[in-house]
């Protein structure tokens, strides 16, 4: 009888009870068979070490000891999870629990028979009772993705991969740096979008809180597309030109669903989308359809869109649900809008209202990802007519337009021929939100217009004018709005009971915040009572965090890095008392201008 795997595999079914059922374990289980290729060998202190394809797995003299210092080098000031990268026998999560045992764990591995058989062979109680542990036993690339950012984000979590540990899942662990790669990156891009416009996103939903009691929401369209009708999503690349001209025949046959950038293009092939779609906050978003008119289209948008949008002369404006804090909190309580997916581009959104609608074939025409053509819109677009506009003699149009094309690390990828194409990360980024959604979503399928925009996996190219031959769908189109019309409900004493709601809530935290201050200094001038005041300070943070408006605030509070900044300026940089008190100053001192801010436009 093996005593560590019998302890080892009873402690794994005490504390993970169901994923030892999914992979058949009890506490009784026999230790698993051995792994072909895999050979144990002793260190030279006693301890197991192994080898896999002539590689060594740890030392081959002191295992333990290595993994001591691997965990050493991977702990910094500003990490408090650790992932792994498969373990060998498990002597670095071992290490790892030990020295820090309220960090979180992430033992990732895509062949649960290798984590089984490290059981064997050492005592993996530290790991068992660790405070947080996880074990990504065969989970998707994107689950350990999602993993790694609730535990304390690609900031705060170490990466630990041993090369020699990966050779049996190398394919796996590729893709699993690409995803992780490009979901640093995603999170980058969002950290600069908050810290530059956090403050225009709170401004417009303030402005704009009304329409949230007075508008209808995109849920009334879910699964209402009959079947046989399809979907057209326009976007305004370049290759988007190659369909107008049969833009009119496609909307007896489809749904039209049409970017704001694509609006303008659209009305000048003489066709009115049945749909537009605007979800971007900024002004040069709402410039897209500002001064057109499509008195039979429905314009959906988000409460936190730029304000002149609501004045877009339209047959209807509908809301989806708000990605931004005031929006959720009063959509939480007077009722939802219904969610669509944001993948950075609004090309995306108009997409997931397709799949929203129960459109089973989805054509998609602009959606270029890409330069075809050295072009970046199609003709006549809003974004080409403001780079003619601004142009001057120094800075002439070709100037301008070579900056759009080399600004944003470009690069070459294959078109749907696999003819050259030229675009960049932020195109690619988009791509890979196509790919996944077409792989979430098996039973809708996606068609490009154009072979001359960049290949997706996943998504098969189409012609448009084989898409004449389909038969009009004239009943089909008038089932659709006829199932999806209902009168829109408004309930102003609700709403109003919210905001008085939401009122309450911003006062409550701001009174919150001038006592976190006061307590503050009092702690500076009077340090022999330091831990009755950090005791009360963390009794403040306490009620701060379980206040319902806590998020609202938190849109336009600093982010990490902006806070480490205001830190560095106050020279803080040391770790003490005195320090904690001065960076729980500012902190309660921006907390109460952020809801200042808020107090302001609200009115």
């Amino acid at each position: 009888m093996n005593s560590i795997w019998n302890k080892n595999i009873a402690l794994f079914c005490e504390r993970f009870p169901a994923l030892a059922q999914v992979h058949g374990m009890t506490a009784q289980s026999p230790e698993p068979a051995d792994i072909p290729g895999l050979e144990i060998v002793a260190a030279k202190n006693g301890l197991p070490s192994a080898r896999e394809q002539g590689k060594w797995w740890h030392s081959q003299y002191d295992p333990a000891r290595e993994a001591e210092q691997t965990v050493a080098g991977a702990k910094k000031d500003c990490v408090y999870a650790c992932a792994f990268f498969s373990c060998g026998l498990g002597y670095a999560p071992l290490a790892y629990a030990k020295r820090f045992p309220r960090d979180a764990l992430i033992i990732i591995e895509p062949n649960a028979a290798y984590f089984f058989y490290a059981l064997r062979y050492v005592d993996w109680s530290p790991v068992f009772a660790a405070r947080n542990v996880v074990l990504a036993l065969q989970a998707d690339t994107d689950e350990v993705v999602s993993l790694i950012e609730r535990a304390g984000g690609f900031a705060h979590t170490a990466i630990v991969a041993n090369n020699n540990h990966l050779l049996h899942a190398a394919d796996y662990y590729a893709s699993l740096v690409a995803a992780i790669d490009r979901a640093k990156q995603k999170s980058q891009v969002n950290t600069n979008t908050l810290e530059r416009f956090s403050a225009l996103w709170m401004r417009n939903s303030c402005r704009n809180l009304r329409y949230l009691g007075e508008l209808d929401g995109v849920a009334r369209y879910e699964q209402t597309c009959p079947r046989g009708l399809g979907a057209l999503v326009l976007a305004a690349g370049p290759t988007l030109a190659d369909v107008l001209p049969h833009l009119a025949a496609l909307k007896e046959r489809l749904l039209v669903i049409c970017t704001d950038t694509a609006l303008r293009a659209c009305l000048r092939a003489g066709v009115e989308p049945d749909f537009i779609v605007l979800v971007d906050p900024q002004y040069h978003a709402a410039r897209h359809i500002a001064g057109l008119a499509s008195p039979s289209s429905v314009l959906i948008t988000e409460s936190a869109a730029y304000p002149p949008v609501f004045r877009f002369p339209c047959k209807e404006i509908v809301l989806c649900a708000s990605l931004f804090p005031l929006g959720q909190y009063m959509e939480r309580r007077i009722g939802g809008k219904g969610a669509l997916a944001a993948g950075g581009s609004v090309s995306t959104t108009a997409w997931d209202f397709a799949r929203l609608c129960g459109a089973q074939d989805i054509y998609v025409a602009g959606l270029d990802l890409g330069y075809p053509g050295l072009q970046t819109h199609i003709r006549g677009s809003t974004a080409e007519e403001r780079i003619c506009t601004v142009a001057t003699r120094i800075k002439p149009v070709e100037t301008r337009g070579i900056a759009s094309l080399f600004g944003a690390n470009m690069r070459t990828a294959r078109d749907y021929d696999g003819n050259p194409l030229l675009t960049d990360d932020r195109m690619q980024l988009f791509g890979w939100w196509f790919e996944r959604r077409a792989t979430e979503y098996p039973q809708v399928r996606t068609y490009s217009l154009s072979a001359r925009s960049l290949a997706i996996p996943h998504v098969s190219v189409a012609d448009a004018r084989a898409l004449l031959q389909l038969p009009e769908q004239s009943a089909a189109r008038a089932q659709f709005f006829a199932a999806s019309a209902r009168p829109v409900p408004k309930d102003a004493a609700a709403f109003a009971q919210v905001y008085d709601e939401l009122a309450s809530g911003f006062d409550a935290l701001y009174r919150l915040a001038k006592k976190g201050i006061a307590l503050a200094d009092k702690a500076l001038g009077d340090r022999r009572n330091s831990g009755a005041y950090l005791h009360e300070l963390e009794r403040i943070d306490a009620d701060i965090l379980r206040s319902d408006c806590k998020d609202v605030a938190a849109l336009v509070f600093p982010t990490e890095r902006q806070l480490n900044d205001m830190f560095a300026a106050a020279g803080l940089s040391a770790d003490s008392v005195v320090a904690s008190f001065q960076r729980s100053k500012i902190i309660y001192q921006t907390l109460q201008k952020g809801i200042g801010e808020y107090r302001k436009y609200l009115r």
